[in-house]
């Protein structure tokens, strides 16, 4: 299932680069913000609602949030080529 900011824009019959575009957001953070791969801050979520011309709480509806962590397979990697915050 898309999530609302997805079907917002499809309504609209926007693509993700004219709504990047008119909410001044990078097109592949608003790609992975539709995605599910990211959260956006409450200034983006802001802008893109806006640009969407509808309240931020149907843009973003409350308890709807469908971010999925990453698996352990794509979680970003430290230095040491671990994702594990231990100490030796």
């Amino acid at each position: 299932m898309r999530n609302a900011v997805a079907r917002l824009a499809a309504a609209r019959g926007w693509s993700d680069a004219q709504l990047a575009a008119r909410a001044g957001v990078d097109r592949a953070h608003l790609n992975q913000v539709k995605n599910a791969r990211a959260l956006p801050t409450v200034a983006t979520a802001l802008a893109i609602a806006h640009a969407l011309g509808v309240p931020v709480a149907i843009a973003f509806p409350p308890g709807a949030s469908a971010w999925r962590r990453p698996s352990r397979a794509t979680a970003p990697r430290s230095p040491l080529g671990t994702t594990s915050c231990r100490r030796s």
